[in-house]
Protein backbone atom coordinates (compact mmCIF):
# COMPACT_ATOMS: atom_id res chain seq x y z
CA UNK A 1 0.00 0.00 0.00
CA UNK A 2 1.46 3.22 -1.16
CA UNK A 3 1.81 5.86 1.57
CA UNK A 4 -0.19 9.07 1.42
CA UNK A 5 0.31 12.94 1.55
CA UNK A 6 -2.46 14.63 3.89
CA UNK A 7 -2.75 17.99 5.12
CA UNK A 8 -3.59 18.19 8.78
CA UNK A 9 -4.43 20.48 11.75
CA UNK A 10 -3.43 19.96 15.04
CA UNK A 11 -3.83 21.99 18.17
CA UNK A 12 -1.24 24.34 17.45
CA UNK A 13 -0.07 24.63 21.50
CA UNK A 14 0.08 20.93 21.45
CA UNK A 15 2.47 21.02 18.80
CA UNK A 16 4.55 23.90 20.25
CA UNK A 17 4.94 22.11 23.49
CA UNK A 18 6.09 18.32 21.76
CA UNK A 19 8.72 20.73 19.87
CA UNK A 20 10.03 22.54 23.03
CA UNK A 21 9.95 19.04 24.86
CA UNK A 22 12.46 17.97 22.10
CA UNK A 23 14.19 20.18 21.65
CA UNK A 24 15.02 20.35 25.51
CA UNK A 25 15.44 16.49 25.29
CA UNK A 26 18.04 17.09 22.32
CA UNK A 27 19.45 20.11 24.10
CA UNK A 28 20.29 18.32 27.15
CA UNK A 29 22.31 15.50 25.74
CA UNK A 30 23.84 17.52 22.94
CA UNK A 31 24.29 20.90 24.74
CA UNK A 32 26.49 22.37 21.82
CA UNK A 33 24.31 22.00 19.53
CA UNK A 34 21.87 24.35 17.69
CA UNK A 35 18.66 23.11 18.11
CA UNK A 36 15.86 24.26 16.21
CA UNK A 37 12.37 23.99 14.79
CA UNK A 38 12.06 24.21 11.34
CA UNK A 39 9.48 22.92 8.76
CA UNK A 40 6.19 23.99 8.19
CA UNK A 41 4.98 24.36 11.87
CA UNK A 42 7.66 26.72 12.33
CA UNK A 43 6.00 28.86 9.43
CA UNK A 44 3.24 31.07 10.37
CA UNK A 45 0.46 30.34 7.92
CA UNK A 46 2.14 26.92 6.63
CA UNK A 47 0.02 24.37 6.26
CA UNK A 48 1.07 20.98 6.37
CA UNK A 49 0.95 17.10 7.74
CA UNK A 50 1.88 19.14 10.89
CA UNK A 51 4.88 16.92 11.99
CA UNK A 52 7.48 18.28 13.89
CA UNK A 53 10.98 19.05 12.26
CA UNK A 54 14.22 19.57 14.52
CA UNK A 55 17.25 21.01 12.78
CA UNK A 56 20.16 20.17 15.19
CA UNK A 57 23.29 21.62 13.83
CA UNK A 58 26.87 20.83 15.36
CA UNK A 59 30.65 21.91 14.47
CA UNK A 60 32.14 19.69 11.57
CA UNK A 61 34.56 17.99 14.28
CA UNK A 62 31.72 17.07 16.56
CA UNK A 63 29.13 15.46 14.41
CA UNK A 64 30.48 12.04 14.70
CA UNK A 65 30.19 11.89 18.28
CA UNK A 66 26.52 13.61 18.16
CA UNK A 67 25.63 11.46 15.97
CA UNK A 68 26.73 8.41 18.06
CA UNK A 69 24.88 10.24 21.01
CA UNK A 70 21.34 10.04 19.61
CA UNK A 71 22.13 6.49 18.01
CA UNK A 72 21.32 5.92 22.29
CA UNK A 73 18.51 7.67 22.29
CA UNK A 74 16.45 7.84 19.37
CA UNK A 75 16.29 5.34 16.53
CA UNK A 76 17.80 6.41 12.83
CA UNK A 77 15.13 7.43 10.00
CA UNK A 78 15.98 4.22 7.64
CA UNK A 79 13.46 5.83 4.91
CA UNK A 80 16.13 9.21 4.95
CA UNK A 81 19.58 10.10 3.93
CA UNK A 82 22.78 9.05 6.20
CA UNK A 83 25.98 10.50 5.57
CA UNK A 84 28.94 11.36 7.26
CA UNK A 85 27.58 14.81 7.92
CA UNK A 86 23.81 14.17 8.02
CA UNK A 87 21.58 11.94 9.80
CA UNK A 88 17.62 11.95 10.57
CA UNK A 89 16.00 10.50 13.60
CA UNK A 90 12.25 9.77 14.29
CA UNK A 91 10.80 10.53 17.76
CA UNK A 92 8.78 8.25 19.09
CA UNK A 93 5.46 9.74 20.13
CA UNK A 94 2.03 10.65 19.42
CA UNK A 95 2.92 12.82 17.19
CA UNK A 96 5.37 12.27 14.21
CA UNK A 97 8.74 14.02 15.42
CA UNK A 98 11.93 14.16 13.28
CA UNK A 99 14.97 15.27 14.22
CA UNK A 100 17.78 16.13 11.14
CA UNK A 101 21.47 16.20 12.63
CA UNK A 102 24.04 17.57 10.24
CA UNK A 103 27.06 19.77 10.29
CA UNK A 104 26.79 23.30 11.01
CA UNK A 105 27.66 25.03 6.90
CA UNK A 106 27.92 21.86 5.80
CA UNK A 107 26.42 20.66 2.34
CA UNK A 108 22.76 19.83 3.94
CA UNK A 109 23.00 22.65 6.05
CA UNK A 110 19.85 24.34 3.97
CA UNK A 111 16.87 24.17 6.35
CA UNK A 112 17.13 27.85 7.91
CA UNK A 113 17.61 29.19 4.62
CA UNK A 114 14.59 28.04 3.39
CA UNK A 115 12.66 28.72 6.15
CA UNK A 116 13.60 32.44 6.55
CA UNK A 117 12.69 32.87 2.74
CA UNK A 118 9.09 30.86 3.84
CA UNK A 119 8.92 33.61 6.35
CA UNK A 120 10.25 36.97 4.50
CA UNK A 121 8.34 36.02 1.39
CA UNK A 122 4.36 35.87 1.22
CA UNK A 123 3.94 34.91 -2.29
CA UNK A 124 6.27 32.14 -1.94
CA UNK A 125 4.93 30.92 1.22
CA UNK A 126 1.70 30.70 -0.91
CA UNK A 127 3.51 28.92 -3.71
CA UNK A 128 4.48 26.29 -0.83
CA UNK A 129 1.10 26.05 0.28
CA UNK A 130 -0.34 25.23 -2.76
CA UNK A 131 1.87 22.60 -3.85
CA UNK A 132 0.64 20.92 -0.55
CA UNK A 133 -2.60 21.24 -1.58
CA UNK A 134 -1.83 19.82 -5.09
CA UNK A 135 -0.27 16.97 -3.82
CA UNK A 136 -3.19 16.26 -1.15
CA UNK A 137 -4.25 12.70 -0.60
CA UNK A 138 -1.22 11.95 -3.36
CA UNK A 139 1.20 9.62 -2.87
CA UNK A 140 3.77 10.51 -0.33
CA UNK A 141 6.73 9.52 -2.18
CA UNK A 142 5.69 11.58 -5.36
CA UNK A 143 5.03 14.21 -2.61
CA UNK A 144 8.48 14.47 -1.28
CA UNK A 145 9.78 14.44 -4.35
CA UNK A 146 7.68 17.32 -5.70
CA UNK A 147 8.89 19.15 -2.30
CA UNK A 148 12.05 18.48 -2.60
CA UNK A 149 12.46 19.76 -6.56
CA UNK A 150 10.60 23.00 -4.85
CA UNK A 151 13.13 23.79 -1.88
CA UNK A 152 16.00 23.22 -4.43
CA UNK A 153 14.38 25.68 -6.94
CA UNK A 154 14.32 28.46 -3.59
CA UNK A 155 17.72 27.81 -2.49
CA UNK A 156 19.26 27.94 -5.94
CA UNK A 157 17.71 31.46 -6.10
CA UNK A 158 18.82 32.18 -3.08
CA UNK A 159 22.00 32.05 -4.46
Amino acid sequence: MTEKFYIQHWDAALLKRQAEATASAVKAILPDADVREVGSTAVAGAIGKQDIDLLVRVAPNAFTEARDTLDEVFPRNSEQLSTCDFQGYLIPDDLDVAVQLTVHGGQYDVFLPFLDALTSDAVLLEAYNQLKRDWHGKSMQDYRTAKSTFIEAVLADLG
